[in-house]
């Protein structure tokens, strides 16, 4: 999967009376106080922050503000709020817009899916707005501001609002990369794969370990540092220059005693089973027949 990369240029003058000058951001989660924080330092900060409940007071929150008490007339709404909630998000905007003699015309809305398309957000579109999404390539593990700074983003919009939307990214930092609608599931499944599925594999090693007498701790320790290598060296020499192993020397017997060992731990050895198949298939390794028919049990 390869979508077309966009320059990171900036914007040029023709291009400047689309420059998006005001934000407003629907949720604060661990990717809303990133965004928020990444506004702020490229001098955007948000217009309002509407978040389902107000906190206590700081000198740093007076724009927050509740769903029912928000003015929600910025020129981009931001919906950083979970998958399962952006469709009712969007209602809620749309009645609240609607409640204060307004729709939606003349503003952009968009969502931070990585998953889902912008027909999610058909009821603002048909209330007047252009829509769209924007997903951050990127782990948000915590509350704590992350740096968008080279970041992708996938930017998912008709050809008229992707200007606008590139060019924020871009000052936000990030590089966009455009994504067709009909591939964001796909996209989005890489993405995960590349990072809380990474995590799941080398929780899965962690377990495995545990298992062989070690402490969950120090198996951490002992796991990190053989695992960063692999990571710096995927990176640095692509993946077939940095697989090794018995998978790669194709050792049969040694990838069935591993199976065997993991026998009553079902968990563990339905995800090494499901790693060895994935690993015969698309990396280089000595003996694929016989893996494929004595480890895997497929034949061919």
């Amino acid at each position: 999967m390869n979508p077309p990369s966009i320059s990171r240029r900036k914007p040029s003058a023709s291009g400047r009376e689309k420059r998006i000058s005001s934000v407003t951001v629907i949720g604060m989660g661990n990717w809303g106080t990133s965004l928020v924080a990444a506004l702020r330092s490229a001098g955007i900060p948000p217009r309002e922050i509407v978040v389902r409940s107000k906190p206590a007071r700081t000198r740093l929150d007076s724009n927050i503000v509740t769903l029912d008490h928000a003015n929600l007339d910025a020129q981009l709404i931001w919906l950083c709020v979970p998958d399962r909630m952006i469709a009712e998000a969007v209602e809620h905007v749309v009645q609240r817009r609607r409640q204060q003699g307004h729709d939606l015309k003349g503003q952009i809305l968009v969502h931070s899916s990585g998953v889902l398309s912008s027909e999610v957000l058909a009821l603002a579109e048909s209330a007047g707005a252009r829509v769209g999404s924007l997903h951050p390539l990127m782990t948000f593990p915590t509350r704590k501001p992350v740096s968008l700074d080279k970041v992708p983003f996938a930017v998912e919009a008709a050809p008229s609002l992707s200007r606008p939307l590139v060019a924020l990214v871009r000052i936000l930092g990030g590089v966009p990369f455009r994504i067709p609608s009909q591939s964001k599931a796909l996209y989005h499944a890489a993405a995960t794969m590349a990072s809380p599925l990474l995590l799941s594999a080398m929780v899965a090693a962690q377990e495995t370990a545990v298992h062989a007498g070690m402490a969950r701790s120090q198996a951490a320790k002992l796991l990190a540092p053989m695992a960063a290598r692999t990571i710096a060296n995927f990176l640095a020499r692509g993946p077939s220059r940095s697989f090794s192993g018995p998978i790669a020397r194709g050792d049969a017997g040694t990838i069935e005693l591993h199976l065997q060992a993991l026998s009553e731990h079902p968990i563990l050895a339905d995800t090494y089973r499901a790693l060895v198949v994935n690993a015969v298939e698309y990396l280089p390794s000595n003996n694929k027949p016989e893996m494929r028919r004595k480890v895997l049990k497929r034949p061919k």
